[in-house]
């Protein structure tokens, strides 16, 4: 048992000594997590900007009604609920509003008519109004927010009207009745400034439960995590590859000739693989913590998830290595396996929630296990909600391992 800390300690020390590796292995992944994390918000969770709106509500009101329609859309739109995502302003008239587009001073303009309580409270049938949206082709996200908003006030407001023109209906027969007209001003205002629907109408923001816990994951801490895997694999690949260059060199073989076992030489070189990477992830957690404030979660998941991440990229190193001839050879087939499992894996989108399709193809890769273990890690979650990535993940490993050694031991032998 003591050959396998040699063979480790041995390749250990050659990995530390290459400077190029290092900076692969540790630096890369910093900076690419710094970059796209500031690039979507630094340090704090995704929040999109709020969108700065203008209302010119021209609304005169409904003869003989104290309610003013219009209000009540501008009034939403000026909710406290809506305060994170629009930033309201009145202006004057509709020319106002549609120049403070122009000029880039608000994103969206929401212009209500003249005639909009009239027609909202109003017994024609066939009466007409429209609020225009004046808005910035360049604002989608914003625009679509609005547009969804007044959406829904107007399909409120159309509500009133069904609700005016039964009225019309039920009581236009019957004599001695309150005239229509008034039935049915009475019964939209009514459900107007009840609510109908509008009055639930919010928008809120929240993270998906995991367990008792529910914590806001930073974006910087995300991207981290998914880079942080994806750079394992790869400083997996680094040490690994010295066993194709003993083999070049004919150390190897003449090791093999000895009379330690094949098994054993294999373990000291995955124990070797497991400790460089092992090291290189504390690093990086650390670097995360003091660089970029990350919280990245309970102590017993975080261990649980780094042994795992260690484990399964020593694993697939070797493996992979077993089957090429050469550095270079290993080096474009890793990175090319290395690359797609990213892809399919969710490493460039960190510990995003996933469904459908890509959940599915996610769970084919143990990468995928881990971002999903990264992801419930990073809102709280503790060993048990990561039981399951834990799990799947050493599977993988242990497969990976297996097939490594029966490999390596045909081809040396």
């Amino acid at each position: 048992m003591k050959k396998i800390p040699a063979i480790a300690w041995k390749d250990v020390r050659s990995t530390v000594r290459n400077v190029p590796a290092l900076v692969m292995m540790l630096v890369a992944p910093l900076a690419l997590a710094a970059l796209l994390g500031f690039a979507f918000g630094g340090g704090a969770s995704f929040e999109i900007a709020a969108t700065r709106v203008a209302v010119a509500n021209g609304d005169t009101g409904s003869p003989g009604s104290p309610t003013a329609a219009g209000c009540m859309v501008a009034g939403l739109l000026e909710s406290p609920d809506l305060s994170d995502v629009l930033r309201v302003r009145r202006v004057a008239d509709a020319a106002a509003a549609r120049k403070a587009v122009d000029d880039g001073d608000v994103a969206v303009a929401v212009v209500i008519p003249a005639d909009f309580s009239r027609v909202v409270f109003g017994d024609d049938p066939d009466a007409t109004s429209e609020v225009e949206l004046y808005e910035n082709p360049t604002s989608e996200i914003g625009g679509s927010i609005v547009e969804g908003v007044v959406g829904q006030v107007l399909a409120d407001l159309n509500g009133a009207r069904a609700a005016a023109a039964g009225a019309v209906a039920l009581r236009s027969d019957r004599a001695g009745d309150p005239p229509a007209a008034r039935v049915a001003a009475a019964a939209a205002e009514t459900f107007s400034r009840g609510g109908g629907t509008a009055s639930a109408l919010r928008i809120t923001q929240r993270a998906p439960r995991v367990g008792k816990t529910e914590n806001e994951v930073s974006v910087t801490g995300a991207v981290l995590a998914g880079m942080m895997v994806f750079f394992m694999f790869f400083g997996a690949a680094n040490v690994a590859r010295t066993i194709l260059t003993e083999d070049r060199d004919g150390t190897l073989p003449r090791l093999f000739t000895t009379p330690t076992r094949h098994g054993t030489i294999i373990a000291g070189k995955f124990v070797s693989v497991f400790l460089t990477v092992l090291l290189q992830a504390v690093v990086l957690l650390i670097a995360g913590r003091l660089i970029f404030g990350i919280h990245w979660g309970r102590i017993d998941a975080v261990a649980l998830l780094t042994l795992a991440a260690a484990g399964v990229a020593g694993g697939l190193a070797l493996l992979i290595i077993s089957f090429t001839r050469n550095a270079a050879q290993a080096g474009a087939v890793g990175s090319g396996i290395y690359l797609v499992l990213a892809l399919l894996g969710g490493n460039f989108t960190g510990s995003a929630q996933t469904s459908g399709v890509f959940a599915v193809v996610q769970r084919l890769t143990p990468n995928g296990w881990l971002i999903r273990g990264w992801d419930a890690t990073l809102r709280g979650g503790g060993a048990g909600d990561i039981r399951w990535p834990l799990l799947v993940t050493l599977g993988f490993a242990a497969a990976f391992f297996v097939l490594a050694v029966l490999r390596m031991r045909r081809r040396f032998a």
